[in-house]
């Protein structure tokens, strides 16, 4: 079962690419998360529906992906203005700020109430 699909990409650097290759690639990304945050089983992984920030960080995996591909096939004389290079570098720090923000609980679907939440953007503040 993929946990996006290619209607999911909207980002026009993507326009003409056959994006299947890379939507498996994040597939095995978003289970590779998971393992990680031991969930051993992917059947235990929520898809309906997958959770917004899981959801996201599997397009921006395809996308960076794609990108890194991409990268060199324009012969620029100038690599740095390589818009797959910007984007590749782009996607590749969105991609490492939503892992730090992925939970358990977001990938098994077991967050039931807000304080359940993992907000690891907020320091916790002890008053006394």
């Amino acid at each position: 079962m993929s946990y996006i699909e290619v209607s999911d990409i909207t980002d026009r650097i993507a326009e003409g690419i056959d994006m299947t290759s890379y939507i498996m690639e994040a597939d095995e990304a978003v289970n590779d998360v998971a393992e990680e945050l031991g969930v051993r089983n992917t059947t235990d992984i929520e898809t309906s529906p997958l959770h917004y920030m899981v959801r996201r960080y599997a397009i921006t995996y395809a996308l960076m992906r794609m990108c890194q591909d991409a990268l060199g096939v324009s012969n620029l004389p100038n690599p740095q203005s390589n818009k797959y290079l910007i984007a590749y570098n782009m996607y590749r720090e969105q991609l490492q700020s939503q892992r730090k923000r992925i939970s358990r609980e977001m990938i098994t679907g077991t967050v039931n109430a807000t304080r359940d939440r993992a907000n690891l953007m907020t320091a916790t503040v002890f008053r006394g």
